[in-house]
């Protein structure tokens, strides 16, 4: 085969949700009424004529009111084309992780990670030829203009600072393993390579690899990628200076997706592929890229989706069983090894790496890491237990968490849960407050006092309806927050420092008086859409630095619950005695729902 020129290589394009043809666009989000200041509780702002009359003045000085008034004929391009995320490289606490299921077929690693290179090609022409079907609520269709950034999609360093970058080539994808790396040339969109052209080539990365007399590890840069988003800025300084070094990542910017190969590891199960995908063997990772599929020895796999490259929860799950669905239509018999044409391309990419920039790298992933087990399931209790009774399974879920969290805390916590924002046009998530005042009253209700079943039936309903209701609310328009960070990311670096020094004086005057109380993330949780292809998502293993307590990703299945949790830096809860305790909770609520279940359960 020709060699590949990846110079001609080009940013395809600096939009955040890209126009996809052939699919409808939902509706642009509601913006509130200028005058209505009921959004102040967003930034923790007590409401009262006083704190209004502040943030109005501080909003005018600093231009806001001016721009706010333009917002409804810009909002669309602000929205393609605003990073609001940031561009953050500390990847190990933000990205997600899912577990596939295993292939019935029983393929080798090789063939396994050959068919899912083949699916997700034909994900991707399918989705830019408008043949896959759109993501739909309710029948109105939602944003599909996440998906292209599951491909030839990463964060990149540039002048010192981190940004987007997405890439028009298609045809190389990116080859990690024993922490060497590699691109392979599989060839342009519209010809896929046959399997018995694509192993082969695997199989020469392979012996390559193993062949390396020299330590891999210490002249990977995979570890870097894990590392805080100030220490590889720092770090990523100096490394870009080395000519090679240059070279080689500005290659590995246009791979596809990232594939990691970790033949040396056989996971027992998908809660420890899942483990060992996103907090082990970060030597054998590169954490920029979109997506990373890793390929264990016995041919399990998870799927590593970068956040911070605006792939959300349910664009990742519904990527994942794609992909897996996709490769089972893959033959992985190579009768077709005679037609392939010609041995496929590989080339290396070389690095000089230094120990001491390892050395930083892992002191971040060693504040960030938790042994315990992250990854639970609560077996006969799901959807069924909830749906027959006109109970929301979710909400419950919420309830029992909070009951819990009294359990072992002795008093409750603020809970927030991620909720889509997909059925507008190029919108991601939003986050309500689900621990609502009805929720605490009726968790205290049933835990400290002589409960009448009655009135606890009619708390747990208006507990319910308090969390709907906040859901709602955040759902209704376009926060205040947001608005303020559209506001940010439009002015030049003057104009931006201005704007936080009138904001910082803004808060400075409102704490004096008292006016002003944060917003803290002391429990997030989210539940993203459920596929059976995936049976787990989450970042186990990992502890969240910006979660004062605990995160949470939960599924709530037909009769099972699964639980990964991230404990924050502070909590000292295990996480098997959390779990303890909301199997308990939810055991009580359904107790108290349905009583003659337990009354013949106990008989």
């Amino acid at each position: 085969m020709k060699s590949f020129d990846w110079t001609k290589c080009q940013e395809r394009t600096r939009d955040i949700y890209e126009r996809v043809p052939g699919y409808p666009s939902p509706p642009l989000i509601p913006l509130p009424d200028p005058n209505d200041v009921s959004a102040l509780h967003e930034l923790g702002i007590v409401n009262t004529p006083l704190s209004r009359f502040l943030v109005r003045v501080a909003l005018r000085a600093a231009g806001f009111r001016a721009f706010r008034k333009q917002l409804p004929h810009h909002l669309e391009e602000l929205l393609r084309r605003s990073n609001l995320r940031g561009a953050g490289l500390f990847a190990l606490v933000n990205s997600a992780t899912l577990a596939l299921q295993d292939d019935p077929r029983g393929p080798d690693p090789l063939e396994r990670a050959a068919t899912l290179i083949l699916a997700a090609r034909s994900f991707y022409r399918e989705l830019w030829s408008g043949r896959l079907q759109p993501d739909r609520f309710q029948g109105h269709p939602l944003e599909m203009g996440q998906y292209p950034n599951f491909f030839s999609t990463c964060l990149t360093i540039e002048h010192g600072n981190a940004r987007l970058f997405k890439s028009s080539c298609t045809a190389l994808v990116n080859i990690v393993i024993r922490g060497q790396y590699f691109q392979l040339h599989v060839g342009e969109m519209e010809h896929d390579p046959p399997v018995g052209a694509l192993v082969p080539a695997l199989q020469r990365v392979v012996r390559t690899a193993r062949e390396a007399t020299d330590d891999s590890r210490a002249g990977s840069p995979g570890i870097l990628t894990a590392a805080m988003h100030k220490t590889q800025l720092k770090v990523f300084r100096e490394f870009l200076r080395e000519p090679l070094n240059r070279e080689s990542f500005h290659r590995i910017r246009h791979g596809f997706f990232t594939l990691c190969l970790d033949l040396d590891t056989y996971p027992e199960n998908e809660a420890e592929a899942a483990r060992q995908a996103h907090a082990m063997n970060l030597h054998n990772r590169w954490y920029h890229s979109s997506v990373q599929v890793v390929v264990f020895g016995n041919a399990k796999t998870a799927v590593i989706c970068n956040f911070n490259t605006y792939v959300d929860g349910n664009p990742m799950m519904r990527f994942g069983a794609e992909l897996y669905a996709r490769a089972l239509r893959v033959p992985v018999t190579r009768r077709d090894e005679e037609a392939s044409p010609g041995p496929l391309e590989v080339e290396p990419l070389p690095w000089v790496v230094k120990k001491e920039w390892q050395k930083q790298a892992e002191k971040d992933v060693k504040w960030v890491t938790d042994d315990q087990p992250a990854t639970f399931v609560i077996d006969g209790i799901g959807q069924q237990s909830f749906i027959p009774y006109n109970l929301k399974p979710v909400p419950i879920f919420v309830i029992a968490l909070q009951m819990a969290i009294q359990r072992v805390m002795g008093r409750p916590l603020p809970i927030a849960q991620y909720l889509t924002l997909s059925r507008y046009r190029c919108m991601d998530l939003a986050i309500a407050l689900v621990a609502t005042p009805e929720v605490n009253r009726f968790v205290q209700y049933v835990l400290h006092s002589d409960r009448n079943r009655e009135k606890s039936l009619q708390m747990l309903q208006m507990a319910i309806r308090s969390q709907q209701q906040a859901a709602r609310e955040a759902r209704r328009y376009l926060s205040l927050q947001k608005m303020l960070s559209l506001f940010l990311v439009t002015r030049n670096r003057r104009q931006r420092i201005y704007v936080m020094a009138v904001a910082a004086m803004a808060f400075f005057i409102l704490r004096l008086l008292g006016y002003h109380k944060p917003r803290l993330s002391d429990v997030v949780l989210s539940h993203p859409a459920i596929y059976p292809e995936v049976p787990i998502i989450g970042r186990p293993g990992i502890r969240l630095p910006y979660v004062r307590y605990l995160g949470l990703h939960y599924q709530i299945m037909k009769d099972r619950i699964v639980l990964t949790f991230m404990p924050g830096l502070r909590w000292t809860v295990p996480n098997a005695r959390l779990v303890q305790m909301l199997h308990k909770s939810l055991e009580e609520i359904l107790k108290l729902v349905v009583p003659r279940r337990f009354h013949q359960m106990a008989h």
